[in-house]
């Protein structure tokens, strides 16, 4: 390579990151979200009020949906930075870059080609990958706990090093504190099924035998688990870790249902850009390699898995989401130095008129009597024109670049860090404010202002984040009551209209 060469790649990469970065930061200050977010953040929020941090309770009811873990970082972060969308993000978004590096890490121990940073790029690009990253709940933690035992898990394996166990029990005790027994489910049984393949059954169940890294699971998890007990006894246990994982599987929780199909129809959306990479590096798989045989079972687990589950939500694909930035690797490194092919540069072009369309597409099809969307979104909020501006203008520069016979792998990472950019400071900020805008000025208004607040026939959290106040439901004469235009027929009592934004009100009971 030339020294011209050189610093265009240079230039090339610098402007990558730039891009990059820009995509990443918007997203540590979108608006908490209904419902997973909204209750993480009050509960957050009530534990470092009431200075109670070891039994999470959402107003006067427990929280034990997902263990103590979470909160405790969120408490950390809104104590050092204050209360703000960005300290509830932050530890998530921390979680995910520590989760990227130490994967990329693992996988240039064992392959010198594949490059920490070239590893880090391709994991930060996926979309599944980025919209986890802002996440306020304990998704982020999780992912990074199975991804640290997994690399253990496989270090064993090679090596049967005792020392490699230890480590893995720390994390798995780490992420049964973070949401309960979804990681031994999920690295234990990719455990057995690689062991299985590889001949090394006995490597296991010496490994499940070995009473040191039990102990130090136990001695993890027993005492916040032996604390709860003697304080509130064993059914909110039974709950947590059997309604909630066992339960999910079984049954549809909040209508989160879907066809075993479920999971093809979102891999296309996690991966987008690269899907068609993805694709590609299934028929170049090598199972003689045991590193892609040990990463191939963890995706396909997770896939097949989660299939299976009643309860079908996006990010559960991101529990096996990780390996496939390795294939993706794969081909980057076959690609190098290759222009891109017409239908490469098609697909690029067809995901941005996609993109282009969206808004267009909420505005006209979003149902005009919902009364979960704030009905001055559009108006007040959304820009089309520069929107449209915008878009045109990253559409005609991709247009540049194929013209110009770039890099196909350039191609691709400007094309995906531009989406991704797209969708921070467009697309998200939308979505959430649809939602959430009018729920989120109102309890601005109200914060601090130490009067107890009722929901009433709604469930929407993040109204008592925004308000700084515990959140309560229910129904009583003469305290604040938030509630809902729809949800007024309901009300057979007298009531006083005290504010009003949107759709969402606040009332005041005023017969007995």
């Amino acid at each position: 390579m030339s020294v011209v060469e050189g610093q265009k790649m240079s230039l090339k990469n610098n402007f990558f990151y730039l891009v990059l970065f820009a995509a990443y930061i918007p997203l540590l200050f979108l608006g908490i979200t209904d419902l997973d977010e909204g209750a993480f953040s009050s509960t957050s929020l009530q534990m470092l009020r009431e200075k109670q941090f070891l039994i999470p309770y959402l107003g006067d009811e427990l929280r034990l949906e997902k263990p103590i873990l979470t909160y405790i970082f969120q408490c950390i972060s809104i104590f050092v930075f204050g209360i703000s969308e960005f300290s509830l993000r932050l530890p998530s978004m921390v979680a995910t870059f520590i989760w990227g590096f130490v994967f990329s890490k693992f996988i240039f121990s064992f392959k010198n080609d594949f490059k920490t940073t070239s590893v880090l790029n391709i994991f930060l690009l996926l979309p599944g990958i980025f919209l986890m990253s802002s996440v306020a709940t304990a998704d982020a933690f999780l992912n990074l706990f199975i991804t640290l035992a997994m690399i253990n898990i496989y270090r064993f394996c090679e090596n049967e090093n005792n020392e490699e166990l230890i480590r893995c029990s720390v994390w798995i005790g780490l992420g049964f504190l973070t949401k309960g027994l979804t990681i031994i489910a999920i690295c234990g049984a990719v455990f057995v099924i690689f062991s299985i393949i590889t001949k090394k059954f006995n490597t296991f169940l010496g490994a499940i035998l070995s009473i040191k890294p039990w102990l130090i699971f136990l001695t993890i998890t027993l005492p916040w688990l032996s604390y709860v007990y003697l304080k509130i006894g064993l059914e909110p246990l039974s709950y947590m870790f059997l309604g909630q994982s066992f339960g999910r599987y079984t049954t549809a929780f909040e209508s989160h249902d879907g066809m075993f199909y479920y999971y093809f129809i979102v891999l296309p959306f996690v991966t987008l850009t690269f899907f068609p990479d993805f694709v590609r590096s299934l028929f170049k798989l090598n199972f003689k390699d045991n590193l892609e045989k040990f990463l191939f079972t963890w995706l396909a687990f997770v896939f097949i898995f989660f299939s299976f589950s009643t309860t079908k939500l996006p990010h559960y694909l991101i529990y096996g989401l990780v390996p496939i930035v390795f294939f993706l690797q794969k081909i980057f490194l076959i690609d190098q130095e290759r222009a891109p092919t017409i239908l490469e540069n098609i697909y690029q072009l067809l995901i941005w008129l996609m993109i282009l369309g969206i808004p267009y597409a909420l505005s006209s099809f979003l149902p005009q009597n919902n009364f979960d969307i704030s009905p001055s979104v559009f108006e007040d909020i959304f820009n089309k024109n520069l929107y449209l501006l915008i878009v045109s203008l990253i559409i005609l520069f991709l247009v540049l670049l194929i013209i110009s016979r770039v890099e196909v792998n350039f191609l691709k990472k400007i094309s995906a860090s531009f989406f991704l950019l797209i969708l921070s400071v467009q697309i998200l900020p939308l979505i959430i404010d649809l939602q959430q805008k009018d729920l989120r000025e109102l309890g601005k208004k109200y914060a601090n202002t130490n009067e107890k607040i009722l929901a009433y026939k709604i469930n929407k959290p993040s109204f008592s984040f925004y308000a700084n106040v515990n959140y309560y439901r229910g129904l009583e004469p003469n305290v604040i009551i938030l509630t809902r235009v729809d949800k007024l027929k309901f009300l057979e009592n007298e009531y006083e209209i005290l504010d009003t934004q949107g759709n969402y009100l606040l009332i005041k009971i005023t017969d007995e």
